[in-house]
């Protein structure tokens, strides 16, 4: 009996230590959201710019245990950049458009002259921040995600291009956290931030 009680003790110390364990964590990244597909036409959409000084391409932010020690999270594939321009693509295929991975392109007017052709709108984008810095403090998590996005979205039919600014800032606090729930918080803020500022007409 006592040793049946020590190897379930040990089980669940396992477990929870397993839960709050330094080292890098992978994230995976993509668009949440369900739309009816009532879009038709091409949008081609360039590479992303990560202009984030001093993080690496993959970075996406840490968590700080009890101990002072740290979780770090990265993103599925390590190119933070690709996979916004790919989630972003997915919210488009979502509504109906069919998505093309086109080359860098002007951001200008000119610019979406000369590489709109064929397509309804060509899309580009840079991420000025992007990180999650959160916090163990006893039974619980404090997280704080920043996103800050410049989009550039060139309009084929007028030769014109917008350019979106798009700035988020979200605080949570989990009891129970997990890789997942993180996953979650951070697939729902860019949800919002996708439909906000990608407004389909």
């Amino acid at each position: 009996m006592k040793k049946q009680l020590l190897i379930y003790f040990g089980f669940i110390l396992i477990v929870f230590w397993g839960c709050a364990t330094p080292g890098q964590k992978f994230i995976n990244i993509d668009y949440p959201g369900e739309h009816e597909k009532t879009h038709t036409g091409k949008i081609g959409i360039a590479p992303f710019q990560d202009n984030r000084a001093g993080m690496g391409e993959g970075y996406l932010g840490y968590r700080i245990l009890l101990d002072n020690s740290q979780e770090t999270y990265l993103v599925e594939g390590l190119n933070l950049a690709d996979t916004l321009r790919r989630t972003i693509m997915t919210y488009y295929e979502k509504n109906g458009f069919t998505t093309v991975q086109i080359d860098p392109w002007e951001l200008t007017p000119k610019g979406v002259k000369a590489a709109s052709m064929g397509y309804k709108q060509i899309m580009a984008g840079k991420i000025n921040k992007f990180e999650c810095r959160a916090k163990k403090k006893g039974g619980r998590t404090d997280m704080t995600l920043d996103i800050d996005l410049t989009l550039y979205l060139g309009i084929a039919e007028k030769n014109t291009l917008k350019k979106i600014p798009v700035s988020l800032t979200l605080e949570k606090t989990e009891f129970t956290f997990t890789r997942e729930k993180l996953e979650q918080f951070i697939n729902q803020a860019l949800e919002e931030v996708i439909q906000k500022a990608l407004i389909l007409e």
